[in-house]
This record gives C-alpha cells, structure tokens and sequence, in this order.
C-alpha cells in the first residue's frame, strides 16, 4: 500500500535525526522501532545517499556530518504539496469562467495550472505581472497599494476592483482555517478576501496545506459558512475537517500517493 507524502516524509525526518544523533543506524533495528519493512528504510537510505547525505555500509548507513539540512527537505515538500493542491484545485474550473484568486502562495499556484484554460482570472497577487503571456487564460491585476511583506494588493482601490465584477468561482489561501473561522496574518487582506468571497456566485474554495487547518492566525476573514469546498492534504487536523463537513463544506483531500 502507497504512503502519504506526509507520511513518507515525517519518517525519513525521524531517519534523518537518528542519523544525526547517534552518527549510524542499523536497517533491522530502525526498522522495527519505526514499524515498517527493511526495504523501506533501505529505500530512504538509497535517496539519502543519491543525495550524498550518508555513507552506506552492509545493514545501515553513517552520517556525513553537515550535508542534512533538515528545513530545506521540509521547505521542498511544502512546495510540492502547494502545487500538488493546485493543481487539483484547477480541475474545478471550467472554460469561460471568471475566477477570483487571493494572494496567497498556494492559490497563486493555480495560475500555472488555469494557463491552458479560457478563462479571465482576477487576482491581487502583484507577483502576477510577473507571469509570462503565453497562456490562453487572461490575467488581471486588481491594483491597489502594495502590501510589501507578500507582495499583495490590498485598500480600497483593490478591493474597488472585485466589487465591480461576479465572479463564477473564487480560490482563498489562508493563514489558518479553524471553527473560529478564516485567518490570515496580514490585517490589510482581510478585507480584500471577504469581498472575494461576497462576490462569487459559485464555489467559494480555500487551497492550504493541512498544518493549516485548525490554526488561527492573527485577523479575521469570514465565518467557515461562507466557503463551499476545502482542498487540502492529509496532515489536515480530523477534529477541524468534521467540523467544516459538518458545515455542509466538501473537503478534498489531494492524492499525494509517491
């Protein structure tokens, strides 16, 4: 049976830091105290070593000292799992449709994954001039003062753009998404985000990897009732995912399957 990504990864992290501590490991022994088969623990060991983070010997492996960078393996998975989530997020939209996409670095993914698609896309992420032209979808930037930490485009000029426009879906990555409702850690944001959502006739979506939900992040958005779906991955906290469902919401979880 296939593994989550987030599975996969959280033990090699356990490999990685046993390694760490005790200098080697032996594949039976860490085997049994991870409770997986030895092939699997040596398939870890083989990528690390591809990588050329551990020296390998008959039954275990050794630690190079500092080749393991533990938080840009992490930082790697995050970004895969965004795309991953958008990716999964773009089925949803159709041709001619006017969709609305927030600031946020996941919903940001979608533009790669709606390029092909014709559709006019709204948006007040200002790393979106950036986007090359080739692309059947149209891109609009909403305007609006620069919001310099995320490069977002937020006060009343930005949100004066999405007043004027219905849009048929509308994608929001958040800071947090629990039974207190949507967060996100920039105060200028929120306004922009719960006009987004008042305006959007269809589905009301929030993409965010699962560590988010069940956070609560600094300022409010909106009340849970007003998305209709979540797209997320299996990290996502239970408790909060029964709640939301409870709410009539559909969660989505994406096949993160290796």
């Amino acid at each position: 049976m296939k593994q989550s990504r987030g599975t996969v990864f959280r033990r090699q992290q356990k490999l990685i830091k046993k390694l760490q501590d005790e200098g080697e490991i032996f594949v039976e022994d860490v085997a049994k105290e991870l409770g997986v088969s030895e092939i699997t623990i040596r398939r870890d060991l083989q990528l690390f070593d591809d990588r050329h983070l551990i020296e390998r010997f008959y039954g275990g492996a050794r630690y190079i000292k500092g080749t393991i960078q533990t938080e840009k393996v992490k930082d790697k998975i995050q970004t895969t799992n965004k795309q991953i989530i958008a990716k999964k997020a773009a089925e949803l939209v159709n041709d001619y449709d006017m969709v609305f996409i927030n600031s946020g670095s996941t919903a940001f993914s979608l533009l790669k994954y709606l390029a092909h698609k014709k559709v006019t896309i709204l948006t007040n992420n200002g790393r979106a001039i950036f986007k090359r032209n080739n692309t059947e979808a149209v891109i609009i930037v909403s305007g609006g003062e620069i919001y310099e930490r995320k490069k977002s485009l937020v006060g009343d000029f930005a949100i004066n753009s999405f007043s004027r426009v219905t849009a048929n879906i509308c994608f929001l990555g958040v800071g947090g998404l629990s039974k207190e409702g949507i967060t996100t850690y920039a105060l200028p944001e929120t306004a922009v985000n719960k006009m987004i959502l008042e305006r959007t006739e269809g589905p009301r979506i929030v993409v965010c990897e699962g560590e988010k939900i069940g956070r609560k992040s600094n300022f409010f958005t909106a009340d849970c009732s007003m998305i209709t779906h979540v797209i997320t991955d299996t990290m996502a906290n239970r408790a909060t995912v029964e709640y939301l469902k409870d709410l009539g919401i559909d969660v989505i979880f994406v096949d993160e399957e290796e």
